[in-house]
């Protein structure tokens, strides 16, 4: 699996799970950033995804990466899958 799919399937609840710094190093900066209290939010809009990643901060402070929710780019569409969202990804 390509480096963007292996960072999306690895968000968890545990220090393992990939850091925003990580995230951005890999898709680059995102469409949209919203932070609220000890959490993220990031937004991606790809080709046919929009691609929403959730942080939480751990012990450290470090923003890591917990839940990924791909959704469509155009209502109607089908629902994209990770794997989808993650070929469609590259550095800005």
């Amino acid at each position: 699996p390509s480096r963007a799919l292996r960072l999306l399937r690895a968000a968890s609840h545990d220090a393992g799970a990939p850091t925003q710094a990580d995230i951005v190093a890999a898709f680059g900066a995102p469409d949209l950033v919203r932070n609220e209290g000890a959490g993220a939010a990031l937004t991606y809009r790809l080709e046919t995804c929009a691609l929403l990643l959730l942080f939480e901060a751990d012990g450290q402070n470090t923003q890591r990466l917990t839940m990924v929710h791909p959704g469509p780019r155009r209502a109607g569409a089908a629902t994209p899958s990770v794997e989808q969202c993650a070929a469609e990804a590259h550095p800005r």
